[in-house]
């Protein structure tokens, strides 16, 4: 038998940015920080300086969610790019919750059904934040928009892989 954590408290001493080095193999191309459920991205560094290639561009990789999921709904049919996810990992929504995606039922196709967690690292689940068409942010993919082929180096803030962790309560 093993014991279960009941309370968990954030101790921001322990955020410790990573340094990430991608190749880009195209403009405007996208990379999965795997080991990570979830960054926050600081800043980033394209190949040429002198041409003023500082990524500046990064958002998160997108999904759709359809139809409309209450606040209380833990299964939920998303579509989005068919880049390969690997659960779990978290997901921003435009009502500002953060999600787990616990398991996911096909992680290589556009269209998939996704197990969440909601309300994740003390924010609050709702069904505003996840509307019919509503777009959610996969926060361990990032695309990069800076216009440039090479390699790119990025300082990210991982986000805590305890769920229940209260960062934003």
């Amino acid at each position: 038998m093993v014991a279960e954590i009941v309370e968990t408290k954030w101790n921001q001493m322990h955020l410790v940015p990573i340094l990430v080095k991608a190749q880009r193999a195209a403009a405007n191309d996208w990379v999965v920080i795997d080991g990570f459920k979830g960054v926050i991205p600081l800043n980033g560094l394209g190949q040429s300086i002198a041409a003023s290639l500082q990524e500046t561009l990064f958002r998160y990789g997108v999904a759709t969610i359809t139809p409309t999921a209450t606040a209380t709904d833990t299964s939920i049919a998303v579509t989005l790019a068919t880049i390969t996810r690997v659960p779990p990992f978290y997901v921003l929504t435009g009502g500002g919750e953060i999600m787990e995606v616990t398991s996911e039922t096909d992680s290589t196709n556009a269209n998939s059904t996704w197990t969440v967690r909601r309300g994740c690292l003390g924010t609050t689940a709702t069904a505003t934040g996840v509307a019919a068409t509503n777009i959610v942010g996969i926060m361990n993919i990032l695309f990069l928009g800076a216009n440039n082929v090479g390699p790119d180096m990025m300082v990210l803030l991982p986000l805590p892989n305890d769920a229940r962790v209260q960062m934003f309560a």
